[in-house]
């Protein structure tokens, strides 16, 4: 993507988790074009995306971060989104509000669908896939709660249906293993990367969430970064860049630190 890193995210709270830091993180690495972009409906799946890109419908709080902060602009479609920018990626993140699970396939219908919309309309962006990160084992969360606490099994589900039909969709080009980086810092950090139990930490979280998806999109080296927001230290910044690394070289397994 040579100097240019503009990211849209068709998505929900885990990736404005996952964007936060994201313009940051790209200038910090040398990219001077930035534009990030996330349209945000609370816990939205894939086939509530793809009903909303169907229907045309204005539902979105649309957030754009030019590396100054983000702006929103509501009742925002994902075509209004789409055709403002030159994107260079477009990102899909899938939901559980509406009873969509993440570790079962049956849930991803859909995205062959959603895919081949946003190609329609971007045909020379990328498209990714944002995989998400399991909830602590104490949650009373719907999902988790199905595993009875065994965050493992769950993390193998969702790695398995993102390698074996998310990956294998057409038209996905790259996947963001943002889920095992999450575990891969979890076997070397002694505190919570989450604020509430799901969504990640302000600081820590959220800045492992984007070193991930920029080093996974865009391919660049983020072992020399200088930046980390406030509450991050030199330390823990430096666990954060393996534990990022690691899951970009084995997406879909936990590499222990």
């Amino acid at each position: 993507m040579s100097g240019s890193f503009r990211v849209l995210s068709v998505g929900n709270s885990f990736s404005t988790d996952t964007m936060e830091y994201l313009a940051s993180i790209a200038k910090a690495c040398g990219k001077r074009d930035v534009v990030i972009g996330n349209l945000y409906v609370g816990g939205c799946s894939i086939r509530k995306h793809f009903a909303h890109l169907e229907e045309n419908a204005a539902v979105y709080e649309y957030y754009v971060d030019r590396g100054e902060g983000f702006s929103c602009t509501p009742q925002t479609r994902i075509a209004d989104a789409v055709q403002a920018e030159d994107w260079d990626v477009i990102s899909i993140q899938h939901g559980s509000a509406d009873g969509s699970l993440y570790g079962d396939p049956s849930y991803y219908e859909k995205l062959p669908l959603l895919v081949q919309g946003l190609k329609a309309l971007a045909p020379h962006a990328k498209i990714a896939f944002n995989m998400t990160w399991t909830g602590e084992p104490y949650l009373t969360w719907s999902e988790i709660a199905r595993y009875k606490g065994d965050q493992q099994a769950l993390y193998r589900d969702i790695t398995a249906v993102t390698r074996d039909t998310v990956q294998t969709t057409a038209g996905i080009d790259v996947i963001s293993p943002t889920g095992t980086a999450v575990q891969n810092a979890r076997t070397a950090l002694a505190f919570e990367l989450t604020r509430d139990g799901y969504h990640l930490s302000f600081d820590v979280g959220r800045y492992l969430a984007g070193l991930t998806f920029f080093k996974a999109l865009s391919g660049c080296a983020i072992d020399a970064i200088v930046w980390a927001p406030e509450g991050v230290s030199e330390d823990v910044k430096h666990t954060l860049i393996r534990a990022a690394n690691a899951a970009v070289q084995t997406p879909f397994e936990v590499t222990s630190l």
